[in-house]
């Protein structure tokens, strides 16, 4: 069908260009709006770019596949649909997923990298020619887009609303970490063990927190206090990285800048 045929070729062109995560995405709204008269043939020729990232992070094909079609149900009952719903393998029961079923967690791996927020790292050692602002802005992209194009999951925050504006998929501080409104001495986030939350706290290779110069000291000690336990560490989990004119936590795991 000449339909099937112009999806195949956005399909190839988009490879060229985008992360898989972004492909998966593409593929569940052809789907969903193209109608495409042989899905199982779609799926079968463009496999390989679909599962490009977890082929290279997991020796067993048939988890590969399973984290495939997970993020492509996700986005297809985000508009109401069901992977059955299409000629599609099923998603093997057997094959242990962990912390991925869980929505938040399925959220955060499959947002989608901008190419120029990928390649804003050039820029970097150019930071002469912009405001300190735009500089520490540049890094927080160039550091969430890198990680998160490696299939991994970076969180960012900020103390006030309108910072969150400037860091792709931010979220205030309160909202990310569940911060109580009514802040005291020993008090943690609400943050439930086993929840999607936690898992994604488990995940997680950096947390980025903007302007943390600016939260009350008790809300950084609760946030700190409440990472230990949910992740069974004993130390400050949270460094400083300088950046003018405000201070930003950096949490790191396992992850090398």
């Amino acid at each position: 069908m000449e339909i099937d045929d112009n999806l195949s070729q956005c399909l190839i062109e988009a490879s060229v260009f985008q992360f898989p995560s972004a492909l998966r995405r593409l593929f569940a709204t052809m789907l969903i709006f193209c109608e495409p008269g042989n899905v199982h043939k779609l799926w079968d020729d463009h496999y390989a770019s679909l599962s490009e990232d977890y082929r290279t992070q997991y020796g067993c094909a048939e988890r590969v596949q399973n984290m495939v079609l997970i993020d492509i149900r996700f986005f297809l009952e985000s508009m109401s649909k069901k992977l059955s719903d299409y000629d599609l393998p099923n998603v093997s029961p057997h094959i242990d997923l962990q912390s991925r079923g869980y929505h938040e967690v399925q959220e955060e791996y499959s947002i989608n990298v901008e190419y120029e927020d990928l390649h804003t790292r050039d820029s970097l050692n150019l930071d002469q020619k912009w405001s300190r602002w735009t500089w520490k802005d540049i890094l927080y992209k160039a550091l969430l887009a890198n990680i998160r194009a490696c299939g991994l999951i970076a969180l960012a925050t900020a103390t006030s609303s309108v910072a969150t504006n400037n860091i792709p998929r931010g979220r205030t501080a309160h909202s990310l970490f569940g911060i109580p409104l009514n802040l005291d001495n020993n008090l943690m986030c609400k943050i439930t063990k086993q929840s999607g939350k936690d898992q994604t706290f488990h995940k997680e290779k950096v947390i980025i927190w903007d302007e943390a110069a600016m939260a009350k000291r008790h809300a950084v000690e609760a946030v700190d206090r409440t990472m230990q336990d949910i992740t069974d560490e004993k130390l400050p989990i949270f460094v400083y990285l300088i950046t003018c004119p405000f201070h930003t936590l950096i949490k790191l795991n396992q992850w090398t800048l």
